[in-house]
C-alpha cells in the first residue's frame, strides 16, 4: 500500500511539474507587443510633396493636406505585405503615421491621392485604385527599421495629366462631358515608377448651368508607361438624354510623368478671340527632372 501512495505521489508531482514547465514557456513568448520583443514604434511623416498644383504657377514642397484626401503606407518584407495603414483626411495626424513593427528590412511604399476609397497594396509592383484616377504620390524605398524613430518622407509625383481646354463656349444643351484614352495605365508600379497595364480609362464631367456659355477646362490622369507611350483621348459633349453632340478624338498625345499636356481650341466651332487662343502650335515649357513642366497645343 505503501508503495502505491509514493507512486501516486511521484505521478502528481510530475504532472505538476510538465503544467508548470508549459505555463513558463507561454509566459516567456507573451509581452506587451504580442509576443515580439524587439518591436519598436515607427513613426513616417509627410514633409514634402514634389509638386506643382498642375497650375501655371511653379512650387515645391507643398503640404499634402492641400492637394490629397487620402494616405495609405504599407510595408513589405521578402515581397509580402506586412503592415497597411490608411488615413483620411479628416483624420487628426493626417499625413503623420505611425506602427509598431519587429525590427529588420522592409520595402516602405506609401500612397497619397484624393480618390474615394483606398488603392489596394497588397503587391507593389501593382497598385490597383477603384474609380476616378487623381492626382497621385508616391514614396517606395527600401528600409532598414531597427531602432525605431522617425523619418520623413518626400513624394514623387506618378501621374501625367491631359488638359482640355474649351475656349469657345459651352453651349445651352450640354450636359455632360465624357473622356475616353487609352495608352496610358490605371494600375502604376510604385518599385519602378511607373505604369504597367494597357488601361481603357475614362471620366465624365457634369456640365452645370454656371458652366453653359463660357469656356471650360477638364483634367485627367493617367500613369505614364516606361516608354512614355502617346495616348488616344476621344472627347464626347452629351445632352441630357445621353445624345452624342459632338465628338472630337486626339491622337498621339505624349505624356510624360510630372508633365501637362494640354490642348486649346474650338470644340464646339464657336468664335474665339485670337488672344484667347495664343499663337503658333506648339507653346513648350522647359522643365529639369525635378521640376514640373507643361507642353500646349493648339487644337
Amino acid at each position: 500500500m505503501k508503495k502505491f501512495y509514493l507512486a501516486c505521489l511521484v505521478l502528481g508531482l510530475l504532472c505538476l511539474s510538465l503544467v508548470s514547465c508549459q505555463k513558463m514557456i507561454i509566459d516567456d513568448g507573451d509581452d506587451e507587443d504580442g509576443g515580439v520583443s524587439d518591436s519598436r514604434m515607427v513613426r513616417f511623416n509627410v514633409v514634402q510633396l514634389e509638386q506643382m498644383p498642375f497650375a501655371d504657377t511653379f512650387s515645391r514642397g507643398t503640404d499634402v493636406k492641400s492637394v490629397c484626401s487620402r494616405i495609405s503606407l504599407a510595408l513589405y518584407k521578402k515581397g509580402v505585405r506586412v503592415k497597411q495603414i490608411n488615413q483620411k483626411l479628416e483624420d487628426e495626424n493626417f499625413g503623420h503615421l505611425k506602427l509598431l513593427i519587429p525590427t529588420g528590412t522592409y520595402k516602405v511604399v506609401l500612397i497619397a491621392h484624393s480618390g474615394e476609397k483606398n488603392p489596394a497594396l497588397k503587391n507593389p509592383e501593382k497598385i490597383t485604385f477603384s474609380g476616378k484616377l487623381t492626382d497621385t504620390f508616391y514614396y517606395c524605398e527600401d528600409l532598414e527599421l531597427t531602432d525605431g524613430g522617425t523619418y520623413d518622407l518626400k513624394l514623387k509625383r506618378a501621374v501625367a495629366m491631359f488638359r482640355l481646354i474649351i475656349a469657345d463656349q459651352i453651349p445651352s444643351n450640354v450636359a455632360l462631358m465624357h473622356f475616353y484614352y487609352t495608352g496610358g495605365s490605371s494600375t502604376f508600379d510604385a518599385v519602378h515608377g511607373f505604369g504597367n497595364v494597357n488601361s481603357r480609362q475614362s471620366d465624365s464631367f457634369d456640365i452645370t448651368e454656371a458652366m453653359r456659355g463660357k469656356p471650360g477646362t477638364f483634367e485627367v490622369y493617367t500613369f505614364p508607361h516606361a516608354d512614355n507611350s502617346a495616348l488616344k483621348v476621344k472627347v464626347t459633349a452629351h445632352d441630357a438624354g445621353d445624345n452624342v453632340l459632338v465628338e472630337k478624338e486626339f491622337g498621339d498625345v505624349e505624356v510624360k510623368r510630372n508633365i501637362i499636356t494640354q490642348y486649346k481650341g474650338s470644340f464646339f466651332g464657336g468664335e474665339v478671340e485670337e488672344e484667347e487662343i495664343g499663337g503658333g502650335n506648339v507653346q513648350l515649357n522647359l522643365y529639369s527632372e525635378d521640376e514640373w513642366g507643361q507642353t500646349a497645343y493648339i487644337y
